[in-house]
Parts: C-alpha cells; structure tokens; sequence
C-alpha cells in the first residue's frame, strides 16, 4: 500500500495537469479572445469617438462656414443700407441744393419786382399828388375867376347905377309939374 500513496497522488497530480494545462490553454485562450473582444471594441469605441469628433468637426466648420456667410451676408447688407442712406442723403442734398438755388432765383427775380412795384406806386403817387395839385390849383383859379366875374359884375352894376344912361329920364308930368 505504500507504493499507493505514491501512485495515486502522482497519478492524480498527472490528471490534474493534464486538466489543468487543458484548462490553463482554454482560460489563456479565452483571456487572448476577451482581450481581442476588449481590443475590438477599444477599436470601435475610438472609430466612433473619432467618427463623433469628425462629425462635430465637420458640424463644426459648416456652422462656422454658415456664421460667415450669415455675418457676410448681414455685413453686406449694413453697408448696403449704409450706402443706400449715404446716396439718399446725397440726392436730397443735391435736391435742396438745386430747390435752394431755384428758390434764390426766384427770391431775386421777386425783389426786382417788387422794387419795381414800388417805384412804379412812388411815380403813380407822385402823378396823383400833382393831379391833385393840379385839380386844386384849378379849384383855386375858378373861384378867383368867379370871385373876379362877380367883382366885375358889382362894379358894372354900381358904375351902371351911377351912370346917367342907366338912370331913367325924368319926364314930366303933370303931376310931378305941380309939385
């Protein structure tokens, strides 16, 4: 029985590595498998992250190129308005320029009139005032002239009464012969 304790033990420990190795191979095995398992998806994993990245990336720059374009195309559109104000300024103020001189012309050509108004009335008023001197001077003379014909008549009246030819001749009469 001796030779058992041995035998067994080494039989036993022979049956043990043989199913330990075996079992040593399928863990080594599935532990290379559950590594290229944990590798593949490492690898996914980072080809996702950097498809995600790239995407973001790409996102990125088309909102960026997008922006520019907006802010362009907003940019352009100030100095259109800007420039648009600036011409509109221009032509009103070439507007009013011509209005201004059209106005002053105007103004020049209404003075001239209008000065021409007054000496036209400063001679109308002098007319009128030597008519008026005219038609008093000529008052004045009739009625000197009447004053004069009424003067004349009185003293041909009175040289008339004084005269013997105006007088009647007396005649006599009888009864004025009695007295």
């Amino acid at each position: 029985m001796n030779r058992y304790y041995i035998i067994v033990p080494v039989v036993l420990m022979a049956v043990f590595v043989f199913f330990e190795r075996g079992a040593a191979k399928e863990t080594k095995i599935l532990e290379e498998k559950k590594l290229v398992v944990e590798q593949q998806k490492k690898d996914a994993e980072l080809a996702k992250k950097k498809e995600l990245e790239e995407k973001a990336r790409i996102d990125s720059e088309k909102r960026n190129a997008e922006r520019l374009v907006e802010e362009k195309a907003a940019a352009k559109k100030k100095k259109d308005a800007y420039d648009a104000k600036i011409q509109k300024m221009k032509d009103d103020l070439k507007r009013y320029t011509d209005d201004v001189d059209v106005n002053t012309k105007l103004v020049a050509k209404l003075e001239k009139e209008l000065a021409e108004k007054r000496d036209q009335r400063a001679r109308d008023n002098r007319a009128v005032f030597e008519l008026a001197k005219k038609v008093e001077f000529t008052k004045k003379m009739r009625r000197d002239a009447e004053l004069e014909v009424q003067r004349f008549n009185e003293m041909l009246a009175t040289r008339a009464n004084e005269s013997a030819m105006a007088k009647a001749p007396v005649i006599a009469t009888a009864a004025n012969a009695k007295e």
